[in-house]
């Protein structure tokens, strides 16, 4: 791993957490109370973060997240040590959609294998008991 991607990964953590601090402690609007955020990644060349969330809301989380933006970037500004915060872009995170429908779907297979099993073993075998007498 090379200098530049440990100080990307490092940057995006902190981000991810100056975010997600922000967002808790001093950020007022009622639709960000539902945001989470997962990941946050920054660009090669530090101009751009893009930072991941979930929400149940998410129509109005990312309404609110687009507002609140600048105050974002300058809560990271503060503590990123960089000549300029990076940009952020705020992105859903669909992969917990999926593991969420992926998940249903597992359940869903394994609730039809047990009545699958539940019948086979209330039916007896066809024919007669011992075909061989």
């Amino acid at each position: 791993m090379s200098r530049n991607e440990v100080k990307e990964g490092r940057l995006a953590d902190f981000i991810q957490r100056a975010v997600a601090t922000a967002i808790e402690r001093d950020l007022k609007d009622p639709a960000l109370r539902s945001v989470t955020i997962t990941e946050a990644r920054v660009s090669p060349d530090f101009h751009i973060a893009y930072v991941f969330w979930i929400s149940q809301n998410r129509d109005e989380a990312a309404k609110a997240l687009e507002r609140s933006k600048g105050k974002l970037r300058s809560r990271v500004a503060k503590g990123c040590g960089l000549r300029t915060a990076p940009t952020l872009e705020f992105r859903y995170d669909e992969l917990q959609d999926r593991a969420v429908r992926i998940e249903e779907r597992i359940q869903e297979a394994l609730r039809q294998d047990e009545e699958m099993e539940k019948q086979s073993s209330e039916k007896g075998f066809a024919g007669e008991e011992n075909p061989y007498r």
